[in-house]
């Protein structure tokens, strides 16, 4: 037994060695620190109960090298951490990878400015720092896959560790510490297509083996201790394997059932490899999910889902079916899973396209209570959660993004829904800790494993943006008294302004359309007022007024699908088109005055329009430049109509933005940023390339501006899918710096500068919205 005195004496030497080892970091930023100290300071600090940021400064975090300051602040992270520079870097940490010191300071500058001005990064010849935040850093991550992960489970060591298993896109399975949010071992490879399904399978014997299905059309089972395979793939579906789950019998066997998409239900033997009874058929469509349900009276039965809407209940010992299809849901079935509730009873949790969750009595095949609605898209996962006081609470995810816990036995939701990813949850655990907490797991094609704490659903909460969901355009309005607002779109279908300096909403939210609102520009009139339009998922445009937030006449008609783009085109005549690009394929001129057409549409586009810009050229002329779906950007004069030389071709994916670019020298460029990952520049006049392609992003490019600094000097930004922002040289074609941002990029909005004032860079997202100021 360990000597309290003892304890207390280790402690302190801790802290003065963790204390001994701050004194011993360099006074510039720009100086790495000795490899001890990069590695050993936080462990020191943890140790020695002194891990704040005060002994584990900002300075410091950016060369820190041991990865485990989410280990020490909490996945998720501990309340008394909240506010902390820590907890600001534990939200960065999954993501920085192998960033360099420089581009890790400037992503702690902007983490950190959630909580107050940042103090700012120095990057060579240039100062950036964030302004102010409403980016939502995620403080409970525990894995960033970089590829969509389709499922997750728990699995549970002999040594009662407990990590977590993931499957992805990329055919792997990954096993993860849920404390540490490091992966272990290396990843389990030998799938030859994406992994659909992970199960943890219990064997009499004590040991626990992990069983994946892929697309593949095989079932492969693990020794998650070794990372070794166990035994020779499982083969006999001639389709992909969607579902694998542990069936665990009353004679104290185990089996392990796989679903199929050729519509049937497999058992196999783990030990042996061996297919165990007959093929489980009935289902009409492919089989999504399978479950055990361990019944009151010792029996066990299997339950299956499919896309036909129902759900199937087998007796795994016979192979027969177990009364009627379950019916109800109007839409696929995704996801089943059994419910124990303290009462003794066992109930079928199912989970539906058509957005509902269902209880069912799996005796009597009856349905328990009314459905579950809280949502308006599809329910991807079901799990029951059982908490250490004794309730049982069930977790669906969505394709909403969100995770909802229910009372399965009022049917009523439990707390709000838990917000953060940026994609569709498609699976959902209850995580057992050894320290008797228990947490839920969620796994999303946004490519991160997330933990929640299911009793207080941290973290959880609003966006931070006012918007009740993600923003996907920004834009600056310049009003004619001088003042400048920032107007955010979203797929919550408003528009909201703000004030660029502090971040303050600026009136009521401008609401009026039945879609998401996809894209915002500021129109100036030849009468000095200006307009805000707006374009909606429902295909209409609308202008509003910034000052007083009424609309401005009727919503423009004519697009038959939805509006992804719009822009301002000022012509040397003096007069303004707004210009709007769809996914019909088309971009459109209108009078912004009057709200009539101006001209037929311009056709050209193969596939839809998701971007549009006016380009002033040094002669006087002004095109209008549109980027498409159909991977090209094309040239029009808006006066007439008519295309302006053959489309730019050259990215191999659609094209997601296009900017004008003035450079100091008098030369206006286009730049292009595509799903390709690339942006690329263009002269406008000539059509031809300018320079190789910028490379460096790792998704699709979402987002690209000109920033105009204060020096005379012109940047290029990027945003991108794989959550970081870019900026370039234009000149040289060179990567500047990255912002690491834990969440992707959806829109780029510049402030226009004055004489003498710095110049300000707005991004946003499904995180959030930020403001960079370049001084």
């Amino acid at each position: 037994m360990t000597d309290p005195a003892e304890s207390t004496d280790e402690i302190a030497i801790q802290a003065r060695i963790s204390e001994a080892l701050r004194a011993h970091l360099p006074t510039a930023a720009d100086i790495p620190p000795h490899p001890y100290i990069r590695r050993e300071l936080v462990n020191h600090a943890a140790q020695g109960e002194v891990f704040d940021d005060e002994h584990v400064p900002a300075s410091f975090l950016p060369w820190e090298t041991s990865g485990l300051v989410r280990r020490h602040v909490g996945i998720p992270a501990k309340l008394e951490f909240e506010g902390t520079t820590l907890a600001a870097w534990a939200g960065l940490e999954p993501f920085v990878g192998e960033a360099g010191p420089s581009a890790r300071a400037f992503s702690l500058g902007i983490a950190a400015s959630a909580n107050g001005p940042s103090v700012g990064q120095h990057l060579p010849d240039l100062r950036v720092r964030a302004l102010w935040s409403r980016w939502e850093f995620p403080t409970n991550i525990v894995a960033h896959t970089g590829f969509r992960i389709w499922t997750l489970t728990t699995v549970v060591l002999p040594d009662n560790r407990t990590l977590l298993a993931t499957g992805s896109r990329d055919g792997t399975v990954r096993l993860w510490d849920p404390v540490t949010g490091h992966p272990v071992g290396a990843p389990l490879t030998g799938h030859t297509g994406e992994v659909w399904a992970v199960a943890a399978v219990a064997l009499p014997d004590g040991r626990t083996l992990l069983a994946s299905g892929s697309a593949d059309g095989t079932v492969r089972l693990w020794d998650p201790v070794t990372g070794h395979p166990h035994g020779t793939p499982l083969t006999g579906h001639t389709d992909w394997v969607r579902a694998v789950a542990a069936v665990a019998l009353p004679d104290g066997r185990t089996l392990l059932a796989s679903g199929s998409n050729d519509g049937t239900v497999r058992l196999w033997d783990p030990v042996t490899g061996h297919p165990h009874g007959p093929l489980l058929t009935g289902h009409t469509s492919w089989v999504a999910a399978v479950a055990a349900v361990a019944l009151p009276d010792g029996r066990t039965l299997l339950a299956s889902s499919d896309g036909d809407g129902t759900v199937r209940l087998w007796d795994p010992v016979t192979g027969h079916p177990h009364g009627a299809p379950l019916t109800g849901h109007t839409g696929g079935v995704s996801a089943v899973a059994a419910v124990a509730l303290p009462d003794g009873r066992t109930l079928l949790a199912s989970g539906s396209a058509d957005g509902t969750v269902r209880l069912w009595d799996p005796v009597t095949g009856h349905p328990d209570g009314a459905p579950l609605i809280g949502r308006t898209s599809r329910v991807a996962a079901v799990a029951a959660v059982a908490l250490p006081d004794g309730r049982t609470l069930l977790a669906s995810g969505s394709a909403d993004g969100t995770v909802r816990l229910w009372d399965p036995v009022t049917g009523h939701p439990v707390g709000t829904p838990l917000t953060g990813h940026t994609g569709w949850v498609l699976a959902v655990a209850a995580v057992a800790l050894p320290d008797g907490r228990t947490l839920l797991a969620s796994g999303s094609n946004d490519g991160t494993v997330r933990l929640w704490d299911p009793v207080t659903g941290h973290p959880h909460g609003p966006l931070l943006t006012g918007h009740t969901s993600w923003v996907h355009a920004v834009a600056a309005v310049v009003l004619p008294d001088g003042r400048t607002l920032l107007a955010s779109g979203s797929t919550d279908g408003t528009v909201r302004l703000w004030d660029p300096v502090t971040g303050h909403p600026h009136g009521a939210p401008l609401i009026g359309r039945t879609g998401g609102v996809s894209a915002v520009v500021a129109v100036v009139l030849p009468d000095g007022r200006t307009l805000l339009a707006s374009g909606s998922d429902d295909g209409t445009v609308r202008l509003w007024d910034p000052v007083t937030g009424h609309p401005d006449g009727p919503p423009l008609t004519g697009h038959t699908r939805g509006v992804m783009a719009v822009a301002a085109v000022a012509l040397p005549d003096g007069r303004t088109l707004l210009a709007s690009g769809s996914h019909d394929g088309t971009v459109r001129l209108w009078d912004p005055v009057t709200g009539h057409p101006v001209g037929p549409p311009l056709t050209g586009h193969t596939r839809g329009v998701s971007a549009v810009v006016a380009v002033a050229l040094p002669d006087g002329r002004t095109l209008l430049a549109s980027g498409s779906n159909d991977g090209t950007v094309r040239l029009w004069d808006p006066i007439t109509g008519h295309p302006h030389g053959t489309p730019l071709t050259g990215h191999t994916s659609w094209v997601s933005a296009v900017v004008a670019v003035a450079l100091p020298d008098g030369r206006t460029l286009l730049a292009s940023g595509s799903n390709d990952g690339t942006v690329r520049l263009w002269d406008p006049v000539t059509g031809h390339p300018d320079g190789p392609p910028l490379t460096g992003h790792t998704r699709g490019v979402m987002a690209v501006v000109a920033v105009a600094l204060p020096d005379g000097r012109t940047l290029l930004a990027s945003g991108s899918d794989d959550g970081t922002v870019r900026l370039w040289d234009p000149l040289t074609s060179q990567v500047i710096d990255v912002g690491v941002l834990g969440g992707p990029v959806h829109a780029l909005a510049v402030i226009p500068p004055r004489s003498g004032s710095p110049s300000y860079l707005a991004v946003a997202g499904a995180a959030g919205l930020f403001m960079l100021v370049f001084e």
